[in-house]
């Protein structure tokens, strides 16, 4: 009777984080080590590339690699590994396989040759369908885009390709195009259409986003159970594409950029006047001559968010001395607190009146800004202090005038 082979002792040091318990087993050992094993045992190798500090990767690991099902799957057909991308090895690792984001999901084949990435944290239900997508050649992202880069432009591989570079956070718009304009415009008004429409087509320049704006009452009634619950779906995906554009837009700082995003804007009516306010104001920030005007224009007619308005209020403390535009100021941070009253606005309403002079209502508020930041939870505790101390150090210099 043969003896079994006996493993070599790096496997039997390879041991998993998870063991004997339900969840995805992450194995210690190098980098070296995980290649092998998985070669020996023939499974793909799944790594979480993540930092200490990147708090997705926290959620992850607490809230989704933990689950029986993910466990289950994982393995059965992979090799887990966690690399901290910002210590020992993970250093090298993080540069030759341009890992730049968190958490960064690499999945290798059994010899270890790069087949797929994804980037971001993820439910239980979508972290299967990626992995599922990684064992699959048909679906891995490395394959595809060999394929795609040798001429490969068939209809249903350009579907895969467009998926596979999203889930990567990589630039889908040229296979997308393609797909959409092998498809036909038929095609964009189904319900399957307007389900890669409204995940794919995200830029505003688009040509079939364009074809959405001028057609929204015919997308309405295809997509939804009803006119009414798809003219609503419709409008949350064009005011998401919109606001990734102003987003681009404001930050260029090109006057030529912003001149033809609003012209094309106001092809769609009153509809976008807010968006056209808003780009123009965050255009505008930075221009101490402008910026009154712009923002007036947003904040006045359109805001209705705390943090924004907390964050312009505070700018405008810091930016301006004329008392006219600190009672703007004044207004928005009431404004900030009405919505959502908290230490942080009531501490930028308190600086703004006693920048004003009124130092007996500025005491008042820093008051009871200060009992808030005390009353803070763990999570924002240091936060809270370092607004506390702000307050504090104001409070000595509001008792002082008065």
């Amino acid at each position: 009777m043969k003896n079994k082979p006996l493993l070599p002792l790096f496997f039997i040091l390879l041991i998993s984080f998870g063991a004997g318990a339900q969840g995805i087993a992450f194995q210690k050992g190098t980098w070296t080590e995980i290649k092998a094993k998985a070669k020996a045992e023939n499974k793909h190798i799944f790594v979480d590339a993540y930092t200490t500090w990147c708090g997705p990767c926290k959620w992850q690991s607490k809230n989704v690699f933990p689950k029986k099902e993910v466990g289950d799957f994982f393995n059965k057909n992979f090799v887990a590994f966690k690399l901290d991308a910002e210590k020992g090895e993970g250093v090298a690792f993080a540069k030759q396989y341009k890992v730049k984001s968190y958490p960064t999901l690499l999945y290798f084949s059994p010899k270890g040759e790069i087949v797929h990435r994804t980037l971001g944290a993820f439910p239980a239900k979508k972290l299967l369908q990626q992995a599922n997508r990684a064992l699959n050649p048909e679906t891995q992202l490395y394959p595809l885009k060999r394929r795609f880069e040798k001429g490969e432009k068939s209809q249903e591989f350009l579907k895969r390709y467009v998926i596979a570079l999203a889930d990567a956070l990589a630039d889908f718009s040229k296979p997308a195009e393609m797909y959409l304009n092998q498809m036909g415009k038929t095609y964009w008004t189904t319900a399957e259409g307007w389900e890669f429409i409204s995940a794919y087509v995200r830029k505003s320049s688009d040509e079939v986003f364009g074809y959405v704006m001028k057609n929204q009452s015919v997308f309405a009634k295809a997509i939804g159970s009803s006119e009414k619950l798809g003219k609503k779906e419709v409008d949350q995906y064009i005011i998401g594409v919109l606001k990734a554009d102003i987003q681009s837009v404001a930050r260029s700082k090109d006057e030529n950029r912003l001149a033809a995003f609003t012209n094309q804007l106001k092809a769609f009516g009153k509809k976008a006047d807010q968006h056209i306010a808003k780009v123009e104001y965050m255009f505008y920030a930075n221009d101490k001559d402008k910026a009154p005007q712009y923002a007036s224009r947003y904040f006045d007619n359109y805001c209705n968010n705390a943090l924004e308005f907390d964050r312009i209020a505070w700018q405008f403390h810091q930016k301006y001395d004329d008392p006219q535009q600190l009672e703007k100021a004044l207004k928005w941070a009431e404004k900030s607190v009405q919505l959502m009253k908290g230490f942080f606005n009531m501490g930028t309403q308190a600086h703004l009146l006693f920048k004003l002079k009124r130092y007996k209502e500025a005491k008042k508020v820093t008051e009871e800004a200060i009992v808030l930041t005390k009353k803070a939870g763990k999570d924002i505790k240091g936060w809270a202090d370092e607004i506390k101390t702000a307050l504090e150090a104001l409070l000595g210099k509001i008792n002082a005038k008065l």
